[in-house]
């Protein structure tokens, strides 16, 4: 698996990269991370790394993930930016993106607490980095 880090939210091992974006106001920032690390270790499940070369393995992906108040997604994800493309590697990037995406639709709904839906926690950039793999 890659390795999910939780941009704002906090650093996760293994598998796809993982969420960061800053805690809403309503939301203390340490419960906020508890939150998108466990975001990030079910999504982190779902992740299957395409058949690429080893090169493409730098690649990293970061989606932008928008879930409803039932942990459901509110919209399919979107891709933000990715890096580690090289000249080497850059035909296997749309695979890489395609596979973080079907990892995020293929563990909806998320399992997280309802009520932190409403404090404004519900929108997420995952980042899927399988050389971060641990």
């Amino acid at each position: 698996m890659a390795s999910f880090r939780i941009f704002l939210l906090l650093p996760l091992v293994a598998l796809a990269g993982c969420a960061q974006v800053p805690a809403p106001a309503r939301v203390q920032t340490a419960q906020f991370d508890a939150l998108a690390q466990s975001a990030a270790a079910q999504v982190k499940r779902c992740y299957r790394t395409p058949r690429i070369a080893s090169s493409a393995k730098q690649i990293s992906t970061r989606l932008l993930v928008r879930y409803r108040e039932d942990g459901g997604l509110a919209a399919l994800p979107t891709l933000v930016s990715q890096g580690g493309v090289t000249p080497d590697n850059s035909a296997y990037a749309a695979k890489m993106a395609e596979a973080a995406g079907l990892a995020v639709v293929r563990c909806a709904p998320v399992r997280l607490p309802a009520e932190m839906y409403e404090k404004g926690w519900s929108i997420l950039e995952l980042t899927f980095s399988p050389a971060a793999r641990a």
